[in-house]
């Protein structure tokens, strides 16, 4: 991906879409941020330079969200913001449940391990939203501090997680689980990973999104203390022909 600047400190990378390069992804670089007119109407010159057939956002904040839709862009999916404080030394269970069987251990997810954490998020999601290689790579990246890890039962990866830290905000920026190992404890597992590195180094509060539609993801996260923030998550969509 390379990076775009515009006059203003708006920030956003373009690179393309996970397994569809006819599809620009455009991710803002700070969810604070307001884009112009100007902004958009930059990226998507250079989306069309780049002779894609349409753009497509990362997640927006509300805040961002209406500037694109006034750009043309339409609604391509909702997700819902979770955010959860960190005020107790407690994480969340790390009991699993044993369904999977076997030896399972919890490993430190690697660059050379991406292609099989790729197969899983594929797997795990349907088609356009799950991740490639070069975009986990991205995610593991878009944060100054981050933390990777993955579950393997007798020796084959069956879940992952990627997280983030800024400043004292901490990210599940990506969780995935192989259906076939689904409901064994194992995404509890990796979120409890996840939260004690943060409260050991003074995050105060986490924040993670899943589509609006997703109740066992939405069940998991507020079953252990994440609460639904007010305004939804957009990902938006412009077809360029």
């Amino acid at each position: 991906m390379s990076s775009l600047a515009a006059a203003r400190p708006a920030r956003a990378r373009l690179g393309r879409w996970p397994y569809d390069d006819r599809v620009a992804h455009l991710v803002l670089l700070d969810h604070h941020m307001v884009p112009t007119d100007t902004d958009i109407t930059g990226w998507i010159d250079e989306a069309n330079r780049r002779d894609a057939l349409a753009v497509r956002t990362g997640a927006l904040f509300p805040n961002a969200a209406p500037a694109f839709l006034l750009a043309g862009f339409l609604v391509a999916d909702t997700l819902t913001l979770l955010s959860r404080r960190l005020t107790d030394g407690t994480g969340t269970s790390n009991q699993t449940r044993g369904r999977a069987g076997g030896s399972i251990r919890v490993r430190r997810l690697r660059p050379t391990m991406l292609a099989d954490a790729a197969d899983i998020d594929r797997r795990a999601f349907s088609s356009p939203w799950a991740n490639d290689t070069t975009a986990l790579a991205d995610i593991m990246i878009a944060t100054p501090f981050h933390r990777s890890r993955s579950v393997h039962v007798d020796g084959r990866m069956v879940a992952f997680s990627i997280s983030g830290r800024a400043g004292r905000s901490g990210y599940v920026q990506r969780l995935a689980v192989d259906p076939s190992a689904r409901r064994c404890g194992f995404a509890r597992l990796l979120l409890d990973d996840a939260i004690r590195w943060m409260q050991h180094r003074d995050v105060d509060h986490v924040m993670v999104n899943t589509a609006a539609d997703n109740r066992p993801a939405l069940s998991l996260y507020e079953s252990i203390g994440f609460e639904q923030q007010l305004g939804s998550l957009l990902i938006l969509e412009r077809s360029l022909r």
